[in-house]
């Protein structure tokens, strides 16, 4: 599956970054996804949003949309700022994202939208979030645990918000062959891609761009 899509593209999954791209294609080839869809890389959160207005504007709008962000602080913020960026249009977003994901049709001129709010469309958090919901349970909570001691030594320079980054990269700095990216963990099964989560997202996934 292609990690960037053309322009005319009919079907599209627009995400934040590279990781995002990798997980998402890790998922698909677990699962066996038609390669029926693109992804666009939009290098950032309001990338996302910008390109997710630029294309329902277009005179060839795609068929199908599908947007993932981290929900990051606020899973309500988050949800807000993506329909406040779509007042303009028909959209009728329920009051609150979908637990199994979000998909939402439009007028007949406009693109059917998806919408995962990572991890789980309930929580803040982002994508190491959800990763570590593919996690084995016992080695990350020692991971978590081993990080907990490092900042309580102050031997950690990393930023509050980016804590679960710090779990999940020390988690995966133990496995087998250490520090895969997250992607490649996936396919090498040190992030399991058959958990709840990642079922739900391929659904979701799955029914979006059926």
């Amino acid at each position: 599956m292609n990690n960037t899509c053309k322009q005319d593209i009919d079907k599209v999954l627009l995400v934040e970054g590279s990781n995002d791209c990798h997980v998402v294609m890790s998922l698909c080839a677990a699962h066996r996804v038609p390669e029926n869809f693109g992804i666009y890389q939009c290098d950032s959160d309001t990338g996302v949003l910008k390109r997710l207005n630029a294309l329902i504007s277009r005179s060839n709008p795609p068929q199908i949309i599908g947007v993932m962000l981290d929900a990051d602080t606020s899973i309500t913020g988050r949800w807000n700022s993506i329909k406040n960026k779509l007042n303009d249009y028909s959209y009728l977003f329920p009051q609150n994202p979908d637990p199994d994901g979000t998909v939402i049709q439009g007028a007949s001129d406009e693109p059917k939208l998806g919408f995962w709010l990572m991890p789980n469309n309930q929580d803040s958090g982002m994508l190491e979030d959800f990763c570590a919901e593919l996690a084995e349970p016992l080695s990350l909570a020692f991971a978590r645990e081993c990080v907990d001691q490092a900042q309580s030594r102050d031997a950690t320079t990393f930023k509050a918000v980016h804590r679960s980054k710090a779990i999940i990269h020390t988690y995966l700095a133990w496995q087998d062959e250490p520090g895969y990216p997250l992607g490649r963990s996936i396919t090498t099964q040190a992030l399991r891609p058959q958990t709840d989560i990642a079922v739900k997202f391929i659904n979701w996934l799955t029914n979006l761009f059926t």
